[in-house]
């Protein structure tokens, strides 16, 4: 299994920085398997979907879909679609597939480089978190490099606080 610099970075944070000062938790799916907090800075929002939150400076945004097992497939491409009629223009030839764990949850992740509707480069990943063997989270991810380094620690201790319920 590989990851690449910037998912090692966020991982190896998840142990190293506290959660968020501010900041509000979520419950996912009905009935909740699953919380997530995220940080009040950067104004989430709650839909029938989920909860989603950009920085404030449009440099990071994260979307965070509870979806049955059965339908974590439909739930990826929908993901990828929204991504899409958002302005994001993702390059597939840089598509990287990585396995791993998240707070002992398997995870596998889809990322890609791309372009935002400004057409600055981006990372945008997509990760199916198995929650309990019904039930998964569809973490989206796309960011610049800069708020990547900008957020980096408001990013950790939101996959550090995703947690089963």
């Amino acid at each position: 299994m590989r990851f690449t610099a910037p998912v090692l970075a966020l991982l190896a944070a998840l142990f190293l920085m506290p959660v968020a000062a501010s900041a509000a938790t979520y419950q996912l799916g009905s009935p909740p398997f699953a919380e997530i907090t995220l940080p009040d800075a950067w104004s989430p929002k709650v839909s029938e979907r989920g909860v989603e939150a950009t920085t404030d400076d449009d440099e990071i945004y994260v979307a965070v879909r509870p979806a049955g097992v059965a339908s974590t497939e439909d739930a990826v491409k929908q993901t990828l679609s929204y991504l899409i009629e958002q302005g994001v223009k993702i390059d597939a030839s840089t598509q990287r597939q990585q396995e791993g764990q998240i707070r002992g949850m398997p995870v596998v992740t889809l990322a890609y480089s791309g372009k935002d509707e400004d057409d600055e480069d981006i990372e945008i990943s997509v990760s199916v978190i198995v929650v309990n063997p019904s039930a998964t989270i569809v973490l989206t991810y796309w960011g610049s490099k800069e708020g990547e380094r900008t957020y980096g620690a408001e990013l950790a201790a939101i996959l550090q606080s995703l947690t089963r319920k």
